[in-house]
């Protein structure tokens, strides 16, 4: 018989783990279903009054999380590190005895791809998840003008040429010091995805800008196509240092320092890291992660006829898509979420 109750052990839980919890927000879109996937997993636990009990493990990690759970791909390492936290938690708390706690150990990595290769199997899933996991694919579709579809299409051919190329001349891309490698198809465009921190569906967008901008012009990018705005602060969080708007003055951080957004390119963040945070309204604390994806010459950006198909370098910045309307300005908790409209959001790219 357990001596607390299962509430009382998950709230000890995301008590004590609440630091690697933090880390999952780079993982996962909403880290509350985190919560929900160890609750459901306890009440289980509770059931049989058995927390090492390997039976209602294994129903849930390889069968009814698959089947039922609506995910996206870069969450599943996100799940399968909460449940081995958790784990860990209740062996380190004398809730699991360390024998049995090695067995359930050494039966999550055992399973681990077992897991991941359910989770993204269409055929082991159930018909609810499979039509929302189809409702939303349709929805991000439906959003998209044609001519969308057919520049993200020749962009992809681009990227796979490029990787091909990468691939044989046995090119690492991070951590990297391309420098060398851009001089030879300077200038160049920089495509990067932008996604809106905790929301499920995703809310995000993926843009085309000049490698010379600023991180100043990207804000200006990052608010058109989110729709904000820039009514109140923002900064750009890269590795140890905070980049915020000239007069500012806000204070160093601890260790954390500050330089003017305006003092440095978007070429020259990417060359050295795969992703940075944008912070904006420190009110409603609206937080996005800028994800690099490809560097792109100006002499490869596609030539097809199109609106937008036919991408030349003074078009740019340009948003080549996304998914879901933003929250509407000052609306933190409201639910006011506006429409996405890739060709207003470009048009307003165009003339700013």
């Amino acid at each position: 018989m357990l001596m607390d109750s299962m509430d009382d052990i998950i709230d000890n839980f995301f008590q004590k783990k609440i630091t690697e919890l933090n880390d999952y927000n780079e993982h996962i879109d909403d880290p509350t279903d985190l919560v929900k996937i160890v609750a459901e997993l306890t009440d289980r636990m509770e059931e049989v009054q058995d927390l090492s009990s390997k039976k209602q493990l294994k129903e849930y990690y390889l069968t009814d999380l698959p089947k039922n759970m609506v995910v996206f791909p870069d969450e599943l390492l996100a799940i399968h590190e909460v449940l081995l936290d958790f784990y860990q938690f209740l062996q380190e708390n004398n809730y699991l005895a360390i024998d049995d706690y090695k067995e359930l150990l050494f039966f999550m990595q055992k399973n681990k791809h077992t897991f991941i290769k359910r989770m993204d199997d269409k055929q082991f899933w159930s018909q609810e998840k499979r039509t929302r996991m189809e409702n939303l694919d349709q929805e991000m579709m439906d959003s998209m003008p044609p001519e969308v579809n057919d520049l993200f299409q020749s962009l992809s051919n681009i990227f796979q040429e490029e990787n091909s190329k990468e691939q044989k001349d046995n090119i690492i891309d991070f951590p990297f010091d391309n420098s060398q490698k851009l001089e030879n198809v300077a200038p160049y465009a920089i495509q990067l995805r932008i996604d809106l921190i905790g929301f499920k569906p995703p809310i995000w967008r993926r843009v085309l800008v000049p490698f010379d901008y600023t991180l100043a012009d990207l804000h200006e990018v990052i608010q058109t196509c989110f729709e904000w705005e820039d009514a109140h602060l923002h900064q750009f969080i890269i590795g140890r240092m905070y980049y915020e708007p000239a007069g500012m003055d806000f204070d160093d951080f601890g260790e954390f320092f500050t330089e003017d957004t305006s003092s440095i390119t978007v070429g020259e963040v990417f060359e050295q890291f795969k992703s940075i945070h944008y912070v904006y309204d420190f009110g409603d604390d609206w937080e996005h992660k800028i994800k690099f994806e490809a560097n792109i010459p100006f002499t490869k950006l596609p030539k097809d006829k199109g609106a937008l198909s036919n991408v030349k370098a003074e078009q740019l910045p340009i948003c080549l898509t996304g998914r879901q309307g933003a929250p509407l300005e000052d609306s933190a908790g409201e639910d006011e979420f506006s429409s996405f409209d890739i060709n207003k959001i470009n048009a307003q790219l165009t003339d700013s």
